[in-house]
């Protein structure tokens, strides 16, 4: 009986690393979307709209200042919005209850864009998709960042690569510097590096799919999403913070 609940406990632990994953991919997605086809920001990755901001001062070919600041301004937003959400939960939880609201409310603002946005668009309905997509991201950062996984938040890798870099570093040290206890590679070092290596194939994906189709791609972070939701209704509820059933 002990051995089947072990099993479990690593089955569950494994979904949850690859629905974080999943979201990894939705953000690579967006950052796209955003680049693409609403003015050559981003809304998931708020590093390179504080880059196109100090360009645009520059006056650098065509960068709106404004639209790269809504998106700051929404991902802000969100990351507020979901902190609060979030507040009057401390305890530690496998899956915060909370956290799968967040993520519900994020399907309902991908599918409030897919429904709206169009090729030709005026400036301010450009402006409001900018805010809508950012907001999402802005709290699917909090969300994740709040289940605690290998200090992944889905939409801010640098610190993820590093990281990578870092453990690698210190592992071939061992190896190589004739150290007696060669630890393997981690888990947390593997799972950085597979978020870094999905969010790079989701932008892949959702270039390939905006070329031919415009906005088509967002139908993949509505779909991942769902799935997400149903995953964690369906296997990570009633869990405490080790992953055991409470219920």
């Amino acid at each position: 009986m002990m051995k089947m609940e072990g099993m479990n406990l690593v089955h569950v632990k494994t979904w949850r690393s690859g629905v974080l994953l999943l979201l990894c991919m939705s953000a690579g997605i967006i950052d796209v979307i955003g680049y693409i086809h609403l003015g050559r920001v981003f809304t998931a990755n708020m590093t390179g709209n504080i880059v196109i901001i100090g360009m645009s001062f520059a006056h650098v070919a065509e960068l709106s200042i404004l639209r790269a600041a809504l998106a700051c301004l929404g991902f802000i937003v969100g990351n507020a919005a979901a902190a609060v959400l979030l507040s009057g939960n401390q305890a530690k939880s496998f899956w915060p209850a909370r956290v799968t609201v967040i993520l519900a409310i994020e399907l309902v603002f991908y599918l409030i864009f897919a429904g709206t946005a169009r090729p030709e668009m005026s400036e301010s309905m450009l402006h409001l998709l900018i805010i809508l997509l950012s907001v999402a991201m802005g709290m699917q950062t909090t969300a994740a960042r709040k289940l605690g996984i290998a200090g992944i938040s889905t939409t801010v890798l640098t610190n993820n690569l590093a990281s990578v870099i870092e453990d690698l570093v210190a592992f071939f040290r061992k190896r190589f510097g004739g150290m007696a206890k060669r630890a393997p590679i981690g888990g947390e070092t593997w799972l950085r590096l597979m978020a870094v290596v999905i969010y790079c194939f989701g932008a892949l994906v959702a270039g390939v799919a905006e070329v031919h189709l415009p906005f088509s791609a967002i139908w993949i972070p509505i779909l991942i999403t769902a799935l997400v939701l149903i995953v964690a209704l369906s296997l990570f509820r009633g869990r405490d913070a080790n992953g055991d059933r409470t219920l």
